[in-house]
């Protein structure tokens, strides 16, 4: 396969493109923001090479006029340029006419040689990563600049190459997207269950059911309190020794804090070989101590609880789950600690907990186990894709694979 050589920023002038900087503080201010208009893309907006609307800010139509220079358009792509090198997103429909915020770059290639997607997926190689970090400047916080990214040297193949290229690995992609929209789904289903029934006790049968005082206030008659390790075991982690920790697999996964949480699952980084709290598949975890305190993740395996985390198991493993996430603002609010926030094994065993009828418990957890387990089952499956495409990644860019021997996108995957 043959392949030229360009720079970024000469491939972006032959295109009639431009590599520019995000507006900096001076022309958009905090207070410049408002719930509602246009959003403005920060670096902390992208995640997984694309933009996510979860905590993005927006600002009202007279800053999209002053600033309309930092339009985004389809094509574009946003580069976080201080902190995380390697961070960006490539600009779809959806985000047309948002706005590249402070912290980022905007590239925007024009009618050149190399195709945008293609682009997206060569500035995610770890490779190409790792040669744009060591250009960056600053030792503490590294920077990035227009320069820097418009001498980063782009080897690129003919433009039908790019667009298959770019084809495979985004089929893998929209997968990934597709079982995170549908865990979404059943997250937010089983969460409305939970507080229809628990929280606003409009539960099945509930207009025959009078409601009665107690500790908590209202709640339906037959109804317990009880402290948390009534109905569920709470294992405080013990950090084994260090010289038992590595990264070979051998002995026991070891989870400290959120380094070993995956999506929505616990991940394999570390090990151990002199074990000491453990915790099973389908406990809940959670973090105790520090800045991460309060942050959670399900057990998909047994694995060491390290001094930072709890495992919370429960025979209503579900329902205790729902209500761990429904409190945890109160319960966060009862953190001590004078330096960092923390919890203690008899805080939360002695957490009051809301207990109904076990006919109503068991009927929860029917509906929502499948859900539960569903959802594991599109974490693994997005875990495996995203093994698979970053392996293809650097051999497509590279060259190594010849695309024209490949199969077609979907046979590739479901191979």
């Amino acid at each position: 396969m043959s392949m030229q050589e360009l720079s970024l920023g000469k491939i972006c002038d032959q295109g009639g493109g431009i590599v520019r900087t995000g507006p900096f503080g001076s022309q958009l201010h905090e207070s410049d923001y408002s719930d509602s208009g246009t959003p403005v893309v920060m670096p902390k907006d992208i995640i997984e090479g694309k933009v996510s609307e979860k905590s993005i800010a927006r600002v009202g139509q007279e800053h999209v006029d002053r600033l309309i220079q930092h339009r985004l358009l389809p094509g574009d792509i946003v580069y976080g340029r201080r902190g995380d090198i390697g961070r960006q997103a490539l600009i779809r429909d959806r985000e047309s006419g948002w706005l590249c915020g402070t912290g980022c770059l905007r590239i925007t290639l024009g009618k050149g040689q190399v195709d945008p997607k293609w682009l997206h997926y060569y500035l995610r190689d770890q490779g190409v990563i790792a040669f744009i970090a060591q250009q960056a400047i600053g030792a503490t916080m590294p920077n990035l600049n227009t320069s820097i990214l418009r001498n980063i040297p782009i080897r690129f193949p003919e433009r039908s190459t790019q667009r298959r290229i770019a084809s495979i690995l985004s089929a893998y992609d929209d997968l990934i997207e597709n079982n995170t929209r549908r865990i979404a789904i059943l997250e937010e289903m089983a969460r409305r269950i939970y507080e229809e029934w628990f929280v606003r006790f409009r539960f099945p049968g509930h207009e025959q059911v009078k409601m009665v005082e107690s500790e908590l206030g209202m709640i339906p008659e037959g109804w317990t309190v009880h402290p948390l390790q009534n109905i569920a075991t709470v294992t405080m982690g013990l950090s084994p020794k260090g010289e038992s920790y590595n990264t070979n697999g051998d002995g026991i996964p070891l989870i400290n804090g959120p380094v070993e949480f995956g999506d929505r699952f616990t991940m394999c980084v570390k090990w151990t070989t002199a074990p000491t709290k453990l915790c099973s598949a389908g406990d809940f975890i959670i973090c105790v101590r520090g800045s991460t305190t309060g942050k959670y993740v399900k057990s998909d395996g047994v694995y060491c609880l390290g001094r930072g985390v709890c495992a919370i198991k429960s025979t209503w493993q579900c329902f205790v789950d729902q209500m761990f996430m429904h409190q945890l603002p109160i319960l966060l609010a009862q953190t001590g600690g004078s330096t960092f926030p923390s919890w203690n094994g008899p805080q939360l065993k002695l957490h009051p907990v809301l207990l109904p009828s076990i006919d109503l418990l068991s009927r929860f957890e029917s509906l929502v186990q499948p859900m539960n387990a569903t959802v594991l089952n599109y974490s693994r499956k997005n875990a495996n894709l995203r093994a698979t495409r970053d392996l293809l990644l650097p051999k497509l860019i590279s060259g190594e694979l010849d695309v024209s021997s490949l199969p077609e996108p979907e046979e590739v995957i479901t191979a």
